[in-house]
């Protein structure tokens, strides 16, 4: 190998090093600052909340949620979360 092939060589390994630095750095700030909104306000109380929560077995359970006050049945697994059905709301005892 003569010396311009190694210059070259050792170029392109710290560029490469310089790019993988700044795309590590993008991500760790995305992560420690995206979930924060300029001019957002935030709110003590969430309009989502879960009720309940039953394991079923490996990575799977059924979660009752509720928004915006309807309630959902779904279903959590290792490949996503399905919507199972929206649920009626609890009668009141009177």
């Amino acid at each position: 190998m003569d010396g311009t092939s190694l210059s070259t060589a050792a170029n392109t390994i710290a560029s490469l090093l310089v790019i993988l630095f700044v795309l590590a750095a993008a991500a760790y700030a995305l992560r420690r600052f995206g979930h924060r909104q300029t001019g957002a306000t935030t709110t003590t109380q969430s309009s989502i909340s879960i009720i309940s929560t039953r394991p079923l077995g490996g990575q799977l359970s059924l979660v009752i949620t509720e928004a915006e006050g309807a309630r959902f049945l779904i279903a959590i697994s290792r490949t996503g979360i399905t919507t199972i059905g929206r649920l009626n709301p609890p009668e009141l005892n009177q």
